[in-house]
């Protein structure tokens, strides 16, 4: 069985590491092939196809449910029902809408996921509204090392995004919340919570243990979980849903022990087990449906229809079956982080852990079934998120049984109590809220310290796989040499020394932010960061999920200068992300800079040396007299194999006083993101590049770049590239072999899921 699992989860894995789907013709042949191979005796062959032509078949479904990137942004009334209990935030609420029968005959996807700012109301699940929507394409930012958002939509069901605007005016049109019970259920008692526990920062932690909404956490919270290695213990996992299962049966046997006739006992067994069932698909539904939940309810009905076919598997049998079961319904678990830590973490449990031994002999076992999961899992952690929790193992030892045994079953029993007792529940949330408020310094002290996450330079797919499927056969096959190559592979994945450009080399890579700009340079030893991304309107910056992880790929630790051009917040806002992620060593701009690096302005003149790679300021003049844009810091970086120009922000009378600087160079950051107002013909003619890199939005509202800006470039002899339709665009200038070739991050990874 544990063959035939692993067969079927890496053929449907298969399926996301292909450019393009396979034709249906292909997919129907490869169906045929399954069988005979099948037939002939060879399972596991079977399995692999099979695994393969589902996932595949499952993909062209969903891509065909997609909204058209031909008509991003295009304004549409939609009717619809309300999905999931929304989230609330500052300014803005989200939440899933399920569009109607004739919204979905005139292309509108089955399912969005919809924000509105500054919202008259907060829709309630199973209510209907009909709501003026501009709808996004399944989008998302595009850099190494960063998270895959087209992915993450996918898997969610996603079909398009949006916003609610325009006219008419969004409107209720029925509130029968009797059609979404369990989401209005959710929401009804998220709700309560807030009120128990109102201006309390466990409001989201509550929340998240007893109905699985998480995204009230607070940033600074929630980062120190994940900084722990903690974040499972604040939402409804699999463990939490075994511990429900395992109470279920409990109170059942004592209520039969109380209750039971001799009618009774030759039934009894199959109706317990179907009744656990059944009140462990409630609670995993309560919970949201999480992928852990589901995996752990998978494993619950498997093992019900065992006992009622009066049939016995071993546990790892269970697993397995568990495995295929949810990959054969959903094949996109097998993307989601969440998979491979739930199964790989059970698998290495069931394999160490010693049910029958004595105290001293449970309390061993637990330890090393605890180090067996580390293992285990830090190749997971590292190809998901890019660090491993170095303080992991002793945050759990304490987190565990705070949590399971006292945190948890508290939260649960308030829950339980809401119907019956409502004054009594929100009086126990409200006091666990305050004993977890109390706690929480300590957690944030412990995730701020410099040896909570280990961040590796990321790893080739090959690496991390091996690394997976090694440490799992040296714990399910204990044999040394195996032991011995896990352990290599574990310090090659971990410990190998980042690359870096060679002396008088350096590296630029413009980031895909959205609107507005973030580049990083590298030397032999050396980081600039130049501008840090834009804020977002519904709080949050780009830099959270691009610049930082897109740094921490490459194993940085630390950056030398981190330039700020001026102060819009399309190129500042990041600033304070940076900060608090990397040691800053110098701070140079014309924003207004935190102490105590805010100390250097931007000023032409200043001049540094790097490995044999030459920085120069061009503007703003030491005079002053330039505001705004015009006033934005501009740099040129020079190395023996060429030049790049980085420019901002600066309009027609900045770029007049820049043409008496030397301005030449092979690689420009094209100004003001492509504008009409940027990029005058004097400009563009002094600066003579070969290569063109404007960053900017995908489907951006200012229609950046602008036409004649693209072909002004391209009349000059430059290829004009944009992070729009590139993602991030990185180029390597080599001391010997000049102006490489451009790496734009979506050619050089692209996959059948990604925007075209």
């Amino acid at each position: 069985m544990l063959l035939a699992a692993i067969a079927f989860i890496a053929g449907a894995g298969l399926v996301f590491a292909l450019e393009s789907l396979p034709s249906w013709p292909l997919l129907a042949s490869l169906a045929c092939a399954g069988g005979a191979a099948r037939f002939a005796g060879w399972h596991a062959g079977s399995c692999l196809l099979a695994g393969f032509v589902l996932a595949a078949l499952q993909a062209h479904l969903a891509l065909a449910r997609d909204w058209s990137c031909g008509q991003d942004r295009e304004q549409v009334e939609v009717v619809g029902r309300i999905g999931s209990p929304a989230e609330v935030r500052p300014g803005r609420v989200d939440f899933d809408l399920i569009a109607g029968e004739a919204e979905r005959q005139r292309g509108v996807p089955p399912k969005l996921r919809l924000t509105w700012y500054e919202p008259t109301s907060t829709p309630w699940p199973g209510e209907t509204w009909r709501l003026p929507v501009r709808l996004r394409c399944r989008s998302g930012l595009a850099n190494p090392g960063t998270f895959d958002r087209e992915l993450a939509l996918l898997r969610g069901g996603y079909g398009a995004t949006g916003y609610v605007s325009g006219e008419p005016s969004p409107h209720r049109l029925s509130s029968s919340g009797w059609r979404a019970p369990i989401d209005g259920a959710r929401a009804w008692i998220a709700g309560r919570i807030d009120m128990s526990t109102a201006g309390s920062g466990s409001t989201g932690v509550l929340q998240g243990l007893a109905v699985g909404l998480r995204g009230n956490i607070e940033p600074a919270l929630s980062d120190a979980f994940v900084a722990t290695g903690t974040a499972h213990l604040i939402a409804i996992s699999g463990m939490h849903v075994t511990a429900f299962a395992l109470t279920s049966l409990l109170l059942l046997r004592a209520l039969y022990g109380r209750l039971a006739t001799a009618r009774w006992s030759a039934a009894w067994p199959g109706s317990q087990a179907v009744i656990v069932l059944l009140v462990t698909v409630g609670y995993g539904l309560l919970a949201g449906a999480s992928l852990p939940t589901v995996r752990t309810v998978a494993m619950v009905g498997v093992a019900v229809s065992l006992r009622v076919a009066r049939r016995h598997a071993a546990a790892g049998d269970v697993l397995a079956l568990a495995a295929i079961a949810l990959v054969a319904m959903d094949p996109l678990a097998v993307t989601s982080a969440g998979f491979w830590l739930s199964f790989a973490a059970v698998a290495a449990l069931l394999a160490l852990y010693d049910l029958q031994a004595g105290l001293g002999g449970a309390v061993v076992s637990f330890a090393r079934s605890q180090a067996a999961v580390t293992v285990v899992l830090t190749p997971v952690l590292v190809a998901a998120f890019g660090a491993v929790p170095v303080l992991g193992p002793v945050a759990n030892a304490i987190a565990i049984p705070l949590f399971s045994f006292v945190i948890l079953p508290a939260t649960l029993a308030a829950t339980a109590l809401l119907p019956l007792a409502p004054a009594l529940a929100g009086r126990l949330w409200a006091a666990l809220a305050a004993a977890l408020d109390r706690g929480w310094p300590a957690l944030l002290a412990v995730a701020d310290s410099r040896w909570a996450l280990f961040s590796p330079p990321a790893a080739p797919a090959w690496l991390i796989a091996s690394s997976l499927l090694v440490a799992l056969a040296a714990i399910l096959m204990p044999a040394r040499g195996l032991k011995l190559v896990a352990a290599a592979l574990l310090a090659t994945l971990i410990l190998r020394p980042p690359p870096h450009p060679a002396k008088g080399t350096f590296e630029l890579t413009v980031l895909d932010v959205g609107h507005g700009l973030a580049t990083v340079v590298r030397t032999a030893s050396h980081v600039l960061v130049f501008d840090t991304g834009p804020h977002w309107r519904g709080g949050g910056a780009a830099a959270r999920v691009t610049l930082v992880p897109y740094l921490r790929s490459l194993g940085v630790r630390r950056i030398d200068l981190v330039v700020v051009s001026h102060d819009d917040a399309d190129h500042a806002g990041g600033l304070a992300e940076l900060s608090q992620s990397f040691a800053v060593s110098a701070l140079l701009g014309e924003a207004s800079l935190p102490e105590p690096l805010g100390t250097r302005r931007c000023r032409a003149g200043s001049r540094w040396n790097w490995d044999g790679v030459g920085f120069s300021v061009i503007h703003p003049p030491p005079g002053g007299g330039f505001r705004g844009n015009d006033g934005s810091c501009a740099l040129r970086v020079e190395g023996p194999g060429g030049a790049a120009l980085l420019l901002a922000d600066p309009e027609s009378r900045a770029e007049t006083a820049m043409l008496r600087q030397p301005l030449a160079a092979g690689i420009v950051v094209v100004p003001h993101h492509g504008s009409a107002t940027s990029s005058s013909p004097a400009l563009v003619r002094a600066v003579g590049a070969r290569l063109a890199l404007v960053s900017t939005g995908y489907g951006n509202r200012w229609g950046f770049p602008r036409p004649e800006i693209v072909e002004r470039w391209r009349r000059a002899g430059a290829n004009v590239l944009t992070t729009a339709e590139g993602g991030a665009i990185s180029v390597e200038v080599g001391a010997d072999t000049g102006i490489g070739p451009a790496r734009p991050w979506r050619q050089q990874r692209r996959r059948w899921w990604h925007r075209q």
